[in-house]
This record gives structure tokens, C-alpha cells and sequence, in this order.
């Protein structure tokens, strides 16, 4: 069967979001360019959910932020990871590899079942 639904980023956007501002600083419409460049393109990023999540983030203290502002131009704010989003960034990793070990184990078990359906009986 084959699908055109959309996907959402869902919870693992935010494993994304520190994983991009933990190789640089950006400011979220960065952010949002970088995910769009990464992400599978039937994944839907709501611009909305990603500066909300920014604002958690810095609120919880695994970023901070700063204003940058320029001659020409309104400012923006840059987002930096902090060491307490870098442990964040180590507990999705750790996460994210039992999933895919999970994952796994369920595509295993896929390719291996029978190619016919059976009935029931042993």
C-alpha cells in the first residue's frame, strides 16, 4: 500500500533543533531552513511548532539566546546550545538508537514472515 499523507516532525523535531544549533548558532528562520534541507520532504515543519519549541528550550535552559541586530535590518535572535542541551542531545541520541534497534527488530521479523497469508491454522 502505498501513501501520500504528509508527516509530522513530531516529537523528535526537537533532537533535530538541538542536533542543528549544536554544530552552529542560528536564528530560528535558519532553523527552519536547515530542517527543510535535512528532513524527508513528505515531513511537514510547522514554522509555528519550531519557534515554540525554540522558546521551551531556552526556557528549560538547554538553549540560550542572544539579539543580534545589524545597521539595516530588524534584529534577530540567535539560538546557541548550552551544556545542559548538549546532555539533552546525548539522551535523544541514546533514544533514538534503542528506537531504531526497535525498528529494526520489527523489519527483521517483516522480511522473514511469510509471503503468503495463512489462515490461521499451524
Amino acid at each position: 500500500m502505498t501513501t501520500s499523507r504528509g508527516y509530522q516532525t513530531g516529537k523528535h523535531l526537537e533532537a533535530f533543533i538541538l542536533l542543528i544549533l549544536s554544530q552552529q548558532p542560528l536564528h530560528g528562520g535558519g532553523v527552519i531552513s536547515r530542517l527543510k534541507t535535512i528532513l524527508p520532504p513528505v515531513w511537514t515543519i510547522d514554522d509555528g511548532h519550531v519557534y515554540r519549541l525554540l522558546r521551551n528550550l531556552e526556557a528549560v535552559g538547554a538553549l540560550e539566546s542572544s539579539w543580534l541586530t545589524e545597521e539595516v535590518g530588524a534584529p534577530i535572535r540567535i539560538y546557541r546550545l548550552t551544556d545542559d542541551g548538549t546532555v539533552r542531545l546525548q539522551e535523544w541520541k541514546e533514544d533514538i538508537e534503542l528506537r531504531l534497534t526497535s525498528l529494526k527488530t520489527f523489519l527483521d521479523l517483516w522480511a522473514n514472515q511469510p509471503k503468503e497469508p495463512t489462515d490461521g491454522t499451524p
